[in-house]
């Protein structure tokens, strides 16, 4: 049986959410200043998909967090390794201050869901 409470989100969850809203402007920025002219004239048209999926999912998982899913924690988890792989592989081109920037914001998100507080949020709700 569930309470009909609802607890105050932990620091750890909302700080990894500000993160992820973080991570959804400017990949969504970045999706319409950089790749969209490119994208209209058929050049960098993978760089497009993978941003808007980005933001796709980032958006979904900002949204869906309120409802304490145990899936939603691991989803999480999932996007930001992808994230950090985007940004190895950036970095791996050459020292930027972008892909350093995406690199420590998801690993960032990545450890605050790790955290004591945001296990206990998300085994809340089965």
């Amino acid at each position: 049986m569930q309470s009909t409470q609802n607890p105050t989100m932990p620091g750890s969850v909302r700080a990894a959410r500000a993160i992820m809203c973080v991570q959804l402007l400017v990949t969504m920025l970045l999706n319409v200043v950089l790749f969209l002219p490119l994208a209209i004239n058929g050049i960098l048209l993978p760089n497009f998909f993978y941003g808007i999926g980005a933001s796709a999912l980032i958006g979904l998982l900002i949204i869906v967090m309120r409802t304490r899913r145990r899936w939603v924690r691991w989803a999480g988890g999932a996007v930001e390794l992808a994230l950090v792989a985007n940004a190895i592989v950036g970095l791996s081109g050459g020292l930027s201050v972008g892909a350093f920037a995406g690199l420590a914001l998801a690993v960032a998100v990545i450890a605050l869901l790790l955290t004591s507080s945001s296990t206990a949020w998300f085994m809340g709700v089965r």
